[in-house]
């Protein structure tokens, strides 16, 4: 469903190399991400964790869920080598691994998918893995911010001289020439704009900056957004067709659990359209786990709420489990 997409292969036999980031605390959701690959991935695929502090036990449990197919590695990250990194609000070290991967932790590889550890993958990804690149990133627009000078909050396109209409991407996911980047210096640039500014979506942010909206656009069904849902805050009308838009709500490839004002699925309260979704794959893989109590998430879900913010595309009334039987996928 790509448009114009080409395709690209290094071998006959698809071998695809996925990543993220999570620490410890981000473990339940990372295992999540893991089922959701076995449950769908018809291709060799590896998936790569970079994080610390994980408990022997999630380890096991991430490992446990492994196939024939699909394997996955858990990799620590010595933080001590990136005390220079300068983030925002509290976020964590582990924020960063999706632009530090490409030069200090995949240096030996040439081709990644980098996906957020908070993901659910509903189909085979082999077609996405097989796009021509003509930059170094692959990304979908972001649903809420679309450019660069996007009213919602602060960030120097100004001072870096961009145009306020900038395409901005979301970096939940990305799809990247390991070598190009290497050798345009995406890293070390994103680096030293972390250390110039206190940027509101930190890495997103300044990866946006440096790119400069010199990025290939994805398809938004690879990274379907709850902003693709609330039909006050997707800015994306503005540059999207409907038809489009209505493909990332209700045939997502790639759904993505940030945050927004629907709450998460592992939270008391979540409102997302496909929260029983992810609640389901938690059950398999860990049957006793509990949701959490978020007092911030909450005010601001009743908030939005109150303040008539919510309202739902109609298309979202398709978005069921039942889009999403995975069983059924793998047996078509």
């Amino acid at each position: 469903m790509v448009q114009g997409r080409w395709h690209w292969r290094i071998n006959s036999i698809i071998k695809m190399l996925i990543y993220t980031g999570a620490d410890g605390n981000y473990a339940l959701q990372t295992q999540v991400l893991m089922l959701s690959l076995v449950e769908t991935q018809f291709h060799q695929t590896r998936l790569v964790v970079f994080g610390n502090n994980w408990s022997k036990r999630n380890e096991a449990i991430l490992k446990s869920i492994e196939n024939d197919l699909v394997k996955v590695e858990l990799i620590e990250v010595d933080s001590g080598k990136f005390t220079n990194v300068r983030l925002s609000r509290g976020f964590p070290l582990a924020t960063t691994y999706n632009v530090l991967a490409p030069l200090y932790l995949l240096n030996n590889d040439g081709r990644a998918i980098y996906m957020d550890a908070d993901m659910v993958v509903t189909e085979d990804l082999s077609s996405l893995w097989a796009t021509q690149l003509n930059t170094p990133v692959g990304a979908v627009l972001d649903a809420h911010i679309v450019w660069v000078a996007s009213p919602s909050m602060w960030r120097p396109w100004r001072e870096e001289g961009l145009d306020p209409f900038t395409p901005y991407l979301n970096t939940g996911l990305l799809l990247i020439d390991l070598d190009r980047w290497r050798t345009e210096g995406l890293t070390e640039q994103v680096l030293q704009l972390l250390e110039k500014y206190e940027l509101p979506c930190v890495d997103q942010d300044a990866l946006n900056l440096v790119l400069r909206g010199k990025f290939d656009k994805l398809h938004p069904r690879y990274n379907s957004m709850p902003y693709h849902h609330l039909k006050m805050w997707r800015y994306l009308d503005t540059v999207e067709s409907q038809d489009v838009i209505g493909q990332a709500i209700t045939d997502p490839a790639i759904i993505h659990f940030h945050r927004s004002f629907f709450g998460k699925p592992w939270t008391l309260g979540c409102s997302h359209p496909g929260a029983e979704l992810w609640r389901n794959l938690a059950n398999q893989v860990r049957p006793l786990w509990r949701k959490k109590l978020e007092i911030s998430s909450i005010v601001r879900s009743i908030g939005a709420r109150f303040a008539n913010l919510t309202a739902l595309d109609s298309r979202s009334s398709q978005y069921s489990s039942n889009l999403f039987d995975f069983s059924q996928k793998r047996h078509e």
